[in-house]
């Protein structure tokens, strides 16, 4: 594989295009102390595979950057090899800024685990591409509000992408922007940490878990509850892999959990880790997540052990981000906008049980204001914020020039997104948004 740069680049907004130009600033302009992920498609289609989600092979160059060590395009790579990818996400697909699964495999074909940019190995990646959050940085922030609080959620590394047609040179056009380097959210001993499972499991402890399931659109390995119809998608055991048994012992436990919630005599606790349910519900209402609680939702159990909730996911429609179920308001429960829960009308019946016990009010209280005088203080989150500001501060600027969406009202945005012209400007709105959020929860919830 041979990656040349340019002389440079520049890049232009006319009648809605994009064009290229380019200029002797471009190779020198791109030195980040964030990462560099070049990939060669080998000169094959992957953005106009669409809902096909074929793996497509390419030639994958990572280069892993940091704050004292800067890194340029021609900077030697700190692993090179094969990979696959194909376009991923729902809504997202339609965006002219792709987002892309991605697998790390051997020249045989074979998945192997690597730990790039220093996180844990693995073969299962995903490379997010912020397009309408315009900040850059919501579901990165999000994540790591998640781990502050002692809750798994994917690790991620910021990474401008290169994706090369398979011709000789690198060109302007082949730089695709700002990116997430972030976890797939799988069963993994440094991620969903839960008993592997075989088809043998099928009785006594072993058959308890572990089990990974999400709450989402309804596709794969679809189990319904039985008291209120909730449909949950099993991600773990895989499709071909789960048992009979398995379904079956993961839909009772789930089916009695529900009659437990219904009795209002406290016994839900024996089958639900509820200070998970509560930190998940802070995530959700303080973020104003449209996919709240019924998409995107990720829950596990491990073997002998409780349902838990989490890890979280998808947060670009959040903080502030999103112009329906009421999410631009930063007053106000989610749970009771409108419009809510329209898109999935079954998922929202565990929490609206827990909210009529007096002990998981109480819970909520004592745990956000736990989490207030810690990791979610006010100087912690503005911090946190300023941080990501100043490693993206020169990375953005590229990411804009090439998506020049800055004023513009992406969906799902806000309606006042228009007035927002500048980066500066976004990053003021969501800080903005984000103290109006945390007063008006400390007026609920603070003790």
């Amino acid at each position: 594989m041979k990656f040349v740069a340019l002389g440079g680049l520049a890049l232009m907004a006319c009648s809605g295009e994009i064009q290229t130009k380019p200029t002797d600033a471009w190779k020198d302009s791109v030195q980040t102390t964030m990462g560099i992920v070049r990939i060669d498609t080998r000169d094959q289609e992957v953005d106009d595979a669409g809902w096909d989600r074929e793996w497509v092979t390419v030639d994958l160059e990572l280069i892993y950057g940091g704050e004292d060590s800067p890194v340029t395009l021609e900077s030697t790579p700190d692993w090179s090899g094969v990979g696959a990818i194909h376009i991923r996400g729902n809504s997202s697909m339609e965006y002219e800024k792709k987002q892309y699964a991605l697998e790390t495999r051997d020249t045989d074909g074979k998945d192997i685990d690597i730990a790039p940019f220093g996180l844990p190995a693995e073969e299962d990646w995903v490379l997010a591409a912020p397009y309408s959050d315009k900040t850059l940085m919501r579901n990165h922030l999000m994540f790591q509000w998640a781990r502050a609080i002692g809750r798994y959620a994917p690790r991620t590394y910021f990474v401008e992408l290169f994706m090369e047609d398979g011709g000789e040179t690198l060109d302007s056009s082949d730089y695709r922007g700002v990116y997430v380097f972030t976890e797939k959210i799988k069963r993994d001993k440094n991620r969903v940490d839960v008993a592997k499972m075989s088809e043998d499991d099928v009785a006594g402890s072993d058959v308890t878990g572990g089990y990974l399931l999400k709450r989402d659109w309804v596709e794969g390995n679809v189990l319904t509850t039985e008291v209120y119809d909730d449909e949950l998608v099993l991600k773990y055991p895989k499709e071909d892999k789960v048992t009979d048994a398995q379904m079956d012992y993961l839909t009772g436990y789930l089916s009695d959990f529900e009659r437990a919630l219904q009795r209002k005599d406290g016994s839900h606790a024996e089958y639900a880790d509820l200070a998970s349910f509560a930190d998940h519900m802070m995530m959700m209402e303080l973020s104003r997540n449209v996919d709240a609680y019924v998409l995107s939702t990720y829950m596990h159990k491990d073997r002998d052990g409780l349902l838990t909730m989490g890890p979280i996911w998808d947060f670009n429609g959040s903080l502030g981000n999103a112009d329906y179920f009421e999410s631009w308001e930063s007053e106000g429960w989610h749970y009771e906008n409108s419009e809510f829960p329209g898109d999935n009308p079954n998922g929202f019946h565990w929490y609206a049980e827990l909210l009529k016990d007096a002990d998981y009010q109480a819970l909520l209280s004592q745990r956000w204001t736990e989490h207030r005088a810690g990791p979610w203080s006010d100087e912690k989150l503005m911090a946190d914020i300023d941080t990501t500001v100043a490693l993206l501060h020169e990375a953005q600027e590229r990411n804009f020039e090439r998506w020049p969406v800055l004023g513009d009202q992406i969906w799902p945005n806000d309606e006042e997104a228009h007035t927002r012209k500048t980066y500066e400007a976004e990053i003021e709105y969501l800080k903005t948004w984000l103290n109006a959020r945390i007063q008006w929860l400390d007026s609920q919830w603070l003790k």
